[in-house]
């Protein structure tokens, strides 16, 4: 990368500007960083009319007005030695802010991401501006109910229902028609050995639906929407609990007998991805009778789902679209191999590995080098959110050893967990749409580590956004329109 040069050098590091070099006070010190944030800011303004005159004005008028505030002797940014206070103490070293080192992004996708036991049910299908369709369904489980009519009773069927409430997140366009269809399981679900089940896990199911419905999602209601299924199913749990047949008063034989439905959308008119809350109150099924009396009392049997074997099956097909013929498990793709970006998404397992090759190059430029500050800012790609696919709250980064494994979270300087970059949003300019994490500690640790020593860090969702739902974030590499940005401050001793 090129940039301005210290001294008439160039550095790998970008932009490059020199910092008075002592003694000043705290206060000069931190006004001369401060201007010199306003002129790497102001080189970056877009032209305004084509007219790059109007720009160099701009820029000219912003650095006027920082020798301004700074008169008395202190300048801010240049890239020759200062002679102010060497009647005091010789000038030793000088501080340099540079804002756009190398950083080289890997997008990884873990080979299967656990979706049970999260309490949510995922089912539809998204077309990503990039990325291609990602499509969900969920499977369901039920407990055994407890049945109390007396026997001696007349019972009669008034409906079997899948009762399902929204969880209010959701991708894409919900103005447009869903279609489910509810399918009854024909295999039983089981916990693999390790008690998990993944986005990759299937069970088999009938092929004939208990019910077929279409419908306008409302996901930011949070109201309940209740699917009648076959009435035939519906009577024959009816029959069988009201007669105390033998598979309703066992778990195992009831569970065996009645193994739970698939909630499959129609992914040739399914334009948006619904959650639903798995509950005592949500995804349950509602058996609707009344008894055959004067007052034709009316009754209700829950089912209630069994949320440890509860899950959710992702996919992708990412036909046409720069992941296609790619495969991203293992040491992951780089950037380059997928048009400058990177990749967050989840429940289907995508992340970023984020290293700083050049790092130690700072090493070269005196005696000493320290880092004081480095701020990493991550610009989400335009085009890739919207109101169908909102920006995820927070972004995290994680410690990464050389077989991409957590080790721990980034702590800052004052030895807080630095795990989480907030969504700064801006409606208007994109480029000022920025997630902004503290690396300061991690980097002053990195600095003159080689090979094995030498780590990178993870930039993911947490948990639950990579189990249960299907957020996602696309951003580019520094070749991008809204590239990442890596902005150091370090210091360079030319004595001991």
């Amino acid at each position: 990368m090129g940039g301005a040069s210290e001294t008439g050098r160039r550095y790998p590091f970008g932009s490059a500007f020199v910092l008075a070099n002592g003694p000043f006070t705290e206060r000069e010190g931190a006004l001369a960083v401060f201007i010199c944030r306003i002129s790497l800011r102001a080189r970056s303004l877009p032209l305004i009319n084509g007219n790059d005159m109007v720009t160099t004005k701009i820029i000219r008028s912003l650095r006027l007005a920082g020798l301004g505030l700074l008169a008395g002797g202190l300048s801010a940014c240049y890239d020759t030695y200062n002679t102010y206070g060497s009647d005091l103490v010789e000038p030793s070293f000088r501080s340099v802010l540079v804002d756009s080192c190398t950083v080289t992004m890997t997008s990884v996708l873990i080979d299967s991401v656990e979706t049970s036991g999260k309490e949510i049910a995922l089912a539809g299908r998204y077309e990503h501006p990039l990325w291609g369709s990602i499509a969900a369904r969920s499977f369901i489980a039920y407990e055994r109910p407890s049945y109390t009519t007396d026997a001696d009773e007349t019972v009669l069927l008034d409906s079997l229902v899948l009762s399902l409430r929204y969880d209010t997140r959701f991708l894409g366009d919900t103005m447009r028609a869903q279609t489910f269809s509810i399918h009854q399981l024909t295999e039983k679900i089981a916990l693999n050995d390790n008690g998990y089940l993944y986005n990759k896990s299937d069970v088999a199911y009938d092929p004939e639906a208990l019910a077929t419905y279409s419908f306008i999602p409302k996901p930011a209601s949070g109201e309940r929407m209740d699917i009648r299924l076959s009435d035939a199913l519906g009577q024959e749990l009816l029959e069988r609990f009201h007669a105390r047949d033998r598979v309703t008063t066992d778990n195992d034989r009831f569970a065996d007998y009645f193994r739970g439905v698939a909630i499959i959308p129609d992914e040739t008119t399914s334009e948006s991805l619904l959650s639903f809350a798995v509950n005592d109150s949500s995804c349950a099924l509602v058996l609707y009778y009344h008894l055959f009396d004067e007052q034709s009392t009316k009754q209700e049997l829950w089912f209630l789902p069994y949320t440890e074997t509860q899950f959710n099956h992702v996919e992708q097909d990412a036909s046409g679209t720069a992941l296609a013929d790619k495969e991203g498990t293992g040491e992951g793709l780089l950037s380059e191999e997928i048009d400058a970006c990177g990749i967050l998404f989840g429940g289907l397992g995508w992340y970023v590995k984020l290293d700083f090759p050049y790092l130690n190059n700072l090493m070269e430029h005196g005696k000493q080098v320290d880092i004081e500050s480095a701020t990493l800012q991550l610009y989400p790609e335009p085009g890739t959110y919207s109101g169908f696919n909102a920006l995820p709250d927070s972004v995290y980064l994680y410690y990464l050893d050389g077989s991409t494994v957590n080790r721990d979270v980034v702590a800052n300087y004052l030895g807080s967990e630095v795990t989480r970059g907030t969504l700064s949003y801006d409606d208007t300019y994109a480029d000022n749409t920025y997630y902004s994490f503290d690396v300061t500690e991690f980097l002053r640790e990195e600095l003159g580590a080689f090979g094995m020593y030498k780590h990178s860090l993870q930039l993911a969702f947490n948990s639950d956004d990579y189990t249960g739902t299907c957020r996602n974030l696309t951003f580019c590499d520094q070749r991008g329109t809204c590239p990442i940005v890596l902005q150091i401050i370090y210091t360079i001793y030319e004595s001991y």
